[in-house]
């Protein structure tokens, strides 16, 4: 019987499409994260950083979400197979 979270070699999960697709969510994710300040600063054209700016709050959530979406498509077992005992 297989498990949806059964173990499999690190290298045949790494090569799954999945994974791979999880990890290009992910990886946009974070850029979006990392570069959100320099995006506001360049956008609003000044040199200080308010952290309660609308804009800045929006891009670090939408980051965020698109890490979180990332990590959800990477465990999602899309080759699953149900069992019935």
């Amino acid at each position: 019987m297989g498990l949806i979270l059964s173990f499999v070699h690190p290298l045949e999960f790494l090569l799954r499409y999945t994974v791979i697709a999880g990890v290009i969510v992910a990886a946009i994710g974070v850029a979006i994260c990392m570069s959100a300040k320099r995006i506001v600063l360049a956008k609003r054209k000044t040199t200080v950083l308010d952290r309660k700016d609308r804009l800045y709050t929006t891009l670090i959530l939408l980051g965020l979400g698109f890490l979180l979406i990332g990590m959800i498509i990477m465990v999602l077992p899309i080759e699953a197979t149900f069992y019935v005992v």
